[in-house]
């Protein structure tokens, strides 16, 4: 929303700002949903039963168009396809992209323009969430879009949904400011008609606004929840301490690590069961879960995706790796063998649905978000959640790691947080980070939220050496 109309729609009452709102997702989805976005959802139905060699010929014909196109158009790539000696006019197929360097994050921050296609038709500008440190920009093609949105459409289909304006209603809470941070009471929600949605704001939920946010769904009447982890899981715990439920058909998480105490939290509280998806800002990886919930589908028409160690090399499957991803889209501006922030790894058994995409493990390692101990020991976050499972008395948590031997564990009670449930908490913690660890636990009113409405449940504050 352009500086003008955002003034336009700060100062208008709610029903002009529902309209306005409606009217610039109109504006949106002509870029998202036409275009290619027919065709890419076509090929998508098709190309979800091919089996592992129609799929690899499908990448290797696009990584080719993809490599030449770069070579000929984007300046760094001319330049650093030159300094290794490789010419795409000799592609031999997608072990070629051995041979290519890593684009590291910082290389795209401060060589974004020599990044665009000196080709590029008109391209949409747009940023990384800066979680990792400060964001970088980025430019997406029309393709890339429409290939974005086909994904995610094919998502919701998987979780038994329509999307748009003639689909299920959807209830939205990410980190759209669509109501004024100043205001104390609700409605603290919008309509977006144009996506039959109600979008809720991240930014005022409270143990005191959290009953009107209740009394908004239930008259909305969703059939799925699409947010952030920890914004689900907010709602989903006052209605398991008021002893209710909330049905749906669905609910979909996304742009945080999704714990599995949030996920059994919001799959009792609103009866239904939970589809994850992981999406880089970078638009390189993709990967969703289906109704099997057995791990998330790798999206391999959307990108190709490689498991790596430190020296750059591929890790085999079941082995856990730095996650580089490739577009096979966006010509505008085309990232190849980008280094995400994040690390997975491919699981070496298929789903049970029968599909060809591979699937991959829960990516809950970013490097930020890793704990560093004093031996060396670098500690996911996933193995931190257990100590906090048996506790009915906690709104909601944060770990923050100040030191090698220091973890501050600041606590948002929903209950009567006693004596007892502090000290399981520490024996619980020291159990798997060690007795050297000192364990600090302060009760808190709110946790701290990014610029963007975005929750970490863990903070790393020392750094964890990778």
């Amino acid at each position: 929303m352009n500086p003008a109309l955002k003034r336009l729609y700060d100062w208008s009452p709610v029903p002009v700002q529902n309209f306005l709102l409606g009217a610039f997702s109109s504006s949106l989805n002509r870029g998202r949903y036409r275009g290619r976005f027919a065709e890419f959802r076509t090929l998508l139905e098709q190309s979800q039963w091919w089996d592992a060699p129609r799929m690899r010929a499908w990448q290797e014909e696009r990584l080719r168009a993809v490599l030449t196109h770069a070579y000929e158009q984007v300046p760094y790539y001319r330049e650093s396809f030159r300094a290794v000696g490789y010419d795409p006019a000799r592609f031999r197929g997608l072990d070629d992209l051995a041979l290519l360097p890593v684009l590291e994050r910082d290389v795209v921050k401060h060589r974004a323009a020599d990044l665009r296609s000196r080709a590029a038709p008109r391209l949409t500008e747009g940023h990384t969430s800066g979680t990792t440190g400060s964001p970088i920009t980025l430019f997406y093609d029309p393709d890339m879009i429409a290939m974005n949105y086909a994904v995610m459409d094919r998502q919701y289909r998987w979780a038994g949904l329509r999307m748009g304006r003639d689909g299920d209603r959807a209830a939205v809470l990410r980190g759209n400011v669509i109501v004024p941070l100043e205001q104390k009471r609700p409605p603290f929600w919008r309509r977006n008609r144009a996506m039959n949605q109600a979008i809720f704001s991240t930014f005022h939920l409270s143990p005191q606004n959290l009953p009107a946010y209740l009394g908004a769904l239930r008259e909305f009447r969703p059939a799925v929840l699409d947010g952030y982890p920890s914004s689900l899981y907010v709602l989903a715990k006052l209605l398991l301490n008021l002893g209710e439920r909330l049905p749906l058909r669905a609910a979909i998480t996304s742009s945080e690590t999704l714990y599995d105490f949030q996920r059994q939290a919001i799959e009792s509280a609103f009866a239904c069961r939970v589809f994850d998806y992981y999406a880089a800002a970078e638009r390189v990886v993709f990967s969703v879960e289906c109704d099997r919930h057995e791990g998330h589908h790798l999206c391999e028409e959307y990108g190709v995706t490689e498991f790596v160690g430190p020296d750059g090399t591929g890790v085999p499957d079941g082995t856990e790796g730095d996650m580089l991803g490739t577009t096979l889209h966006n010509l505008g501006m085309p990232l190849i063998r980008y280094r995400t922030t994040d690390r997975g790894a491919r699981k070496t058994a298929a789903c049970s649905c029968g599909r060809g995409l591979p699937l991959t493990e829960d990516v809950t390692t970013k490097a930020e978000d890793v704990l560093r101990l004093r031996d060396g020991r670098l500690i996911s976050p996933s193995v931190l959640t257990h100590p906090f499972k048996p506790l009915d008395s906690i709104e909601g948590s944060q770990l923050v790691q100040t030191d090698l031997d220091r973890l501050l564990v600041r606590i948002v009670p929903g209950g009567r947080f006693s004596e007892a449930d502090r000290a399981h908490l520490a024996r619980e913690l020291k159990a798997r980070l060690g007795d050297d660890m000192r364990i600090d636990i302060e009760v808190v009113d709110e946790l701290p939220r990014t610029s963007r409405g975005k929750f970490k449940w863990v903070v790393n504050q020392v750094g964890t050496g990778l």
